[in-house]
C-alpha cells in the first residue's frame, strides 16, 4: 500500500500536506502487483546503490524496503495509478484511504453513543398525563430528552476519552444522528417541542434548557404562562366542562368560573389567554366544540376534505339543489318582491346549467319540472343524480322519477354544501353573472365578503315610485334570468392574462363530448322516462281509475277496441281490483297499469258524451246506443248467460216465472243462435243492434 515516509520514518497522514517533508513510498509487493518482478527490483536497487541508475531511490527500515514514488519512471508511475489507486492520484488517493478510515472510527465510536440513549419510564408518564400526546409522540419526546442528557455529560476530556478528536466533533456527529432520528421513516424517533430541529446551535440550546428545566421543556406551553402541572387531568376535564357547554359561555366567563372553582379546589388561576390558548390546542378543541356547536357545524369547521376527481365525462353526474333567484322585481300591484325561487340542474362535468325551473316554494313538482327541462332541451339523461334532503326531493314520485332518470341516486350529507357540485356553480353563477344586474339582491346572507352583496345606496333607487320605472316586472325578470342563464352557459372555462373568457363554452362542451355511457333519447325514451310511478295504488272502479292531476279530476279506462268507448271487457275482469299507476303528469292522456311490477296494459282518458241534445255531434248518439246496448249484455243479459251455463251444467235450468230478469225454457239452438249473435257484436262483426234498434237510429247493416 502507498504510504508517506519522512526520512526513514513512516508518517500518516497529517491535515496539512507538504511534499518537502514528506516522501511517497510503495513496497516491493505492491510494485509485484502491477506487474514487475522481485529480482528485476532487486538488480535495480543494486545498480541505484552502485549509482549505475538514478531512477529505483529507495529506504529501508528495518528488514522493509520502501521505494520513493517521485523517482519512478513515468510508465512505472501509470502502473501504480491505474492499478493500486483505480486512477486516482496517489497522493490524493492515499488521503481518501485515510479519512475513510477515521470516518469508520468516528462511526463506530458515535455507534456507541446511541446505545447510550436511554428514555426515562418517568419522564414518559409525566408526558401521558398532560393529556397533550399520542403514547407514539410521549416516547418521542422522552428520546429527545435522552439525548440532551447525553450531551450535557460529555465534555471535552470524555469525547477525546471515548476517541474524538475534539468535543466539536463529538457535537457534530451527536447532531447527525439527532436528524436522522428526526427523519426516520415512516415514523420518527423523536419529536422536539416546536417541530423539527435543523440547526445545531438550536440543538443544544435545547439542551441547555433541559439540564435547567428537565423534561417540562419538551412539554408545549399550552396554558400560557402557568406551570404545566396546573393542567393536571381534574383541571382539564373542568375546564372541557366549561368550554362544552351548549350555552357557549364567552371565554372571559369561562375562565372566571374556572378560577372561581380553582379556588375552591386549592388549584391555581389561570389567565383567561392562558384558557383560550389551552382549550384551542387542536386536539382538545376537538372534544368540546363538536358539544359547543353541533355535529353539522363541528364536522364543517374540523373535519378534514375528501379530494374527489371531477367526473370524467358530461351526464355522468348531475347535480341538484335550489335557491332564491336574488333578483327584484315589481308584481302586478307595483310592490317589490324578491321570493321567486329556482330549481337548478347542472353538470357537473362542464359546470352547465342544463335545466331549472322557477316557483314561490320548492316542491316536487318544481324538482320535476326542472328535470324536464333539462331533459326536452338536451334528449340525454344522467347516469348519477345527487340532490339534498329536502323534502321535495324525499317525495315517492320524486325518487320513482329518479329511479327512470339514473342508474344511481342518492342524498348528499345533510348541511354539507362542500359535497355538492351544484353549489359552486350556483354561487359562480349569482356572483359572476347575476350580480351585473341592478336589481340583483345579493348573494348568500352568511357570506362575509362585501364583494358578494349588493350596495344598498343602488337599491335605494328602486324604492318608492321609483321602482315602477326602475324594477323588471314578473315576465322580465324571467327573461332577465333565462339570459343570464345563456351566458353562464356560453362562457369558456377558464380566463386569461387579460380577464376575457377563452376555451370552449360550457354548454359546448356539455353538448359535443361523446361517451360509451351517454346517448341521445328518442321521442318514446322521454315519454316513458316521466311515466311516474305513484305512491298508492288504485282501484278500477265503474268509472275505471279517478285521479285527480293539477285539480283536474281524469276517469282513465281500458277501452274494448282501438274505437270503441267502453270498457266493458276489462271491468268485467278486473272491477274493483287495485293497480299501481304510473303516469306522466305533465300528459295526462295515458297511463300504465302494473300488478306485482308487472306491466298490464294502458288505461286512457274515458271519453265524456254530452248530456243533451243541443250540444250532440256527428256519432254522439250511436255511440250512446252502443253504450246502452253494451251494458245491458255485459250488466244482466251476462248474469243470464253465465247462470244458463251453469244450472245446464247441473241439469237444473227451468223456468222461474220472474219478470224482468227471469228464465225461461229455451232450446239449444236459440240459445247458441244468442250467443253468436253476442260473439259477433263483440268482433265487430255485427253492431249488435236489432232491427228495431236500427229502424230507430236510419242504420243499416
Amino acid at each position: 500500500m502507498v504510504r508517506f515516509h519522512h526520512r526513514h520514518y513512516i508518517i500518516l497522514i497529517m491535515p496539512l500536506y507538504s511534499p518537502v517533508n514528506n516522501i511517497l513510498c510503495v513496497t516491493p509487493a505492491e510494485l509485484a502487483l502491477c506487474g514487475i518482478s522481485e529480482e528485476y527490483l532487486k538488480r535495480a536497487r543494486n545498480g541505484q546503490r552502485k549509482g549505475e541508475m538514478y531512477c529505483w531511490e529507495f529506504h529501508k527500515q528495518g528488514r522493509n524496503v520502501y521505494h520513493h514514488y517521485h523517482s519512478l519512471k513515468p510508465q512505472y508511475k501509470e502502473l501504480i495509478k491505474a492499478i493500486l489507486c483505480n486512477n486516482i492520484e496517489p497522493d490524493i488517493y492515499l488521503r481518501n484511504q485515510e479519512e475513510k478510515k477515521a470516518a469508520a472510527v468516528i462511526n463506530a465510536i458515535t455507534d456507541q453513543l446511541t446505545s447510550l440513549v436511554v428514555s426515562y419510564p418517568y419522564e414518559i408518564e409525566e408526558l401521558t398525563n398532560t393529556h397533550l400526546y399520542t403514547p407514539t409522540e410521549c416516547h418521542q419526546l422522552a428520546r429527545a430528552a435522552a439525548w440532551f442528557r447525553l450531551i450535557n455529560d460529555f465534555d471535552v476530556h470524555k469525547a477525546r476519552k471515548l476517541g474524538f478528536a475534539s468535543i466539536v466533533d463529538f457535537r457534530n456527529e451527536v447532531f447527525k444522528r439527532c436528524l436522522n432520528e428526526q427523519n426516520a421513516n415512516p415514523v420518527p424517533l423523536i419529536k422536539f417541542k416546536k417541530g423539527q430541529i435543523t440547526n445545531e446551535r438550536v440543538l443544544y440550546r435545547n439542551a441547555q434548557d433541559y439540564k435547567a428545566e428537565g423534561i417540562k421543556c419538551l412539554i408545549h406551553a399550552g396554558v400560557g404562562n402557568v406551570n404545566r402541572e396546573m393542567a393536571d387531568t381534574l383541571v382539564h376535564a373542568k375546564m372541557i366542562e366549561l368550554a362544552s357547554n351548549q350555552v357557549k359561555y364567552s371565554w372571559e366567563d369561562v375562565s372566571m368560573m374556572y378560577n372561581d372553582w380553582a379556588d375552591n379546589n386549592n388549584k391555581p388561576n389561570m389567565s383567561t389567554s392562558a384558557v383560550k390558548q389551552y382549550l384551542n390546542t387542536p386536539k382538545i378543541k376537538k372534544v368540546w366544540f363538536y358539544a359547543r356547536h353541533g355535529k353539522l357545524a363541528a364536522d364543517n369547521e374540523l373535519q378534514s376534505f375528501i379530494n374527489r376527481d371531477k367526473p370524467s365525462f358530461p351526464d355522468a353526474l348531475w347535480s341538484l339543489d335550489g335557491s332564491t333567484m336574488q333578483l327584484y322585481y315589481r308584481n302586478d300591484k307595483g310592490e317589490i318582491k324578491s321570493e321567486l325561487y329556482v330549481e337548478f340542474v347542472t353538470d357537473a362535468n362542464t359546470g352547465a346549467i342544463i335545466g331549472y325551473s322557477i316557483a314561490y316554494t320548492e316542491t316536487a313538482g318544481m324538482v320535476e319540472e326542472a328535470l324536464r327541462n333539462a331533459i326536452n332541451k338536451y334528449e340525454y339523461k344522467p347516469y348519477q343524480l345527487q340532490y339534498d334532503n329536502s323534502s321535495a326531493n324525499k317525495a315517492v314520485v320524486t325518487k320513482n322519477l329518479m329511479d327512470n332518470m339514473s342508474r344511481v341516486h342518492f342524498p348528499c350529507e345533510a348541511y354539507k354544501g362542500r359535497g355538492k357540485y351544484v353549489e359552486g356553480i350556483i354561487g359562480h353563477f349569482q356572483q359572476r353573472v347575476l350580480r351585473y344586474n341592478e336589481n340583483f339582491k345579493g348573494g348568500n346572507i352568511t357570506s362575509k365578503s362585501l364583494n358578494s352583496k349588493a350596495n344598498p345606496e343602488l337599491l335605494a333607487k328602486f324604492s318608492g315610485k321609483n321602482a315602477e320605472k326602475q324594477l323588471p316586472t314578473f315576465d322580465q325578470v324571467i327573461i332577465e334570468f333565462n339570459e343570464a342563464v345563456a351566458e353562464w352557459n356560453a362562457r369558456g372555462e377558464k380566463r386569461d392574462s387579460f380577464g376575457r373568457w377563452v376555451g370552449e363554452s360550457k354548454i359546448s362542451r356539455y353538448t359535443s363530448i361523446q361517451h360509451e355511457k351517454r346517448a341521445k333519447m328518442n321521442y318514446f325514451d322521454k315519454i316513458s322516462l316521466f311515466m311516474i310511478k305513484q305512491k298508492d295504488p288504485y282501484p278500477y272502479g265503474n268509472n275505471g281509475i279517478v285521479i285527480e292531476i293539477n285539480k283536474k279530476v281524469h276517469h282513465f279506462i281500458v277501452p274494448d277496441g282501438n274505437d270503441t268507448p267502453g270498457d266493458f271487457i276489462f271491468a268485467n275482469e278486473h272491477m274493483f281490483e287495485k293497480f299501481i299507476v304510473k303516469l306522466d303528469r305533465e300528459n295526462p292522456d295515458m297511463i300504465s297499469l302494473y300488478k306485482d311490477d308487472i306491466f298490464i296494459t294502458y288505461a286512457y282518458n274515458k271519453e265524456k258524451l254530452p248530456s243533451c241534445v243541443a250540444d250532440m255531434k256527428e256519432g254522439n248518439k250511436a255511440k250512446q246506443v252502443y253504450l246502452k246496448t253494451q251494458q245491458d249484455e255485459w250488466g244482466s243479459k251476462y248474469a243470464i248467460r253465465e247462470l244458463e251455463k251453469q244450472m245446464a251444467i247441473l241439469g237444473e235450468l227451468k223456468a222461474t216465472g220472474t219478470d224482468g230478469f227471469g228464465w225461461w225454457d229455451s232450446s239449444k239452438s236459440n240459445v247458441n243462435a244468442r250467443e253468436n249473435d253476442l260473439e259477433d257484436a263483440f268482433n265487430g262483426v255485427s253492431d249488435g243492434l236489432t232491427d228495431k234498434q236500427r229502424r230507430i237510429l236510419n242504420i243499416g247493416r
